[in-house]
């Protein structure tokens, strides 16, 4: 490695870190009202997150998921559809967690 990459690795990770570190100090003093804001936030974070998820299972799939799961009623599909919200649901709440 050498002394360029080594310090540009470190001013990167400490303008990540530093307001990681500011915002978790700050969310202890903002309150029952922030801590539910918050919340709310991260919630449809997460849920937006599923979404574009689902687009992109969606996308790579070759045949389409939705007329699968209306049109002819494939139960396999769903349950594949099902495990695969759980495993990006599992995934949001540890990256937001």
């Amino acid at each position: 490695m050498t002394i360029k990459f080594r310090l540009s690795f470190l001013a990167l990770s400490a303008t990540l870190v530093v307001p990681a570190q500011a915002l978790a100090n700050g969310a202890q003093k903002i309150g029952p009202v922030g801590n539910l804001v918050l919340s709310v936030v991260y919630g449809l974070v997460g849920i937006i997150l599923l979404m574009v998820g689902y687009k992109i299972f969606e996308w790579v799939t070759p045949f389409s998921v939705n007329d699968a799961l209306s049109k002819d009623q494939n139960r396999a599909v769903g349950i594949v559809v099902g495990a695969i919200f759980i495993g990006i649901a599992i995934i949001v709440a540890a990256a937001l967690g």
